[in-house]
């Protein structure tokens, strides 16, 4: 009798409370934890942030593109572009260097 009162009113209680404790600090602290989630959030948000910047960027580039395609070329963006890769100039254009041009800005 004595036996089965300590198990049931000390020793049973004592074990659920135990567990409970170990379930908690778990749930807060394990790698599945909430401290987890929060971590996998601000990784999402960062993530989102790097997305959205890429899709800017792609949809620059196909932009470009769209007006290099040869169905609907303009002259104008394909002399920009060769003369801005290849450093070409026409005659009467005038050229200012890049060093004097970032003294002259700098001043």
């Amino acid at each position: 009798m004595l036996r089965s009162r300590f198990l049931l009113e000390i020793a049973f209680p004592a074990l659920v409370m135990c567990l409970t404790s170990v379930l908690l600090y778990s749930a807060v602290v394990s790698d599945t934890g909430y401290r987890a989630l929060a971590d996998a959030r601000k990784e999402a948000e960062t993530k989102s942030a790097e997305l959205e910047a890429l899709i800017a960027r792609r949809q620059a580039l196909e932009k470009n593109a769209d007006l290099l395609n040869s169905k609907s070329l303009d002259p104008d963006i394909l002399d920009e572009r060769i003369r801005a890769i290849l450093g070409y100039s026409r005659k009467g254009d005038v050229v200012v260097p890049r060093r004097e041009l970032d003294r002259i800005l700098g001043e």
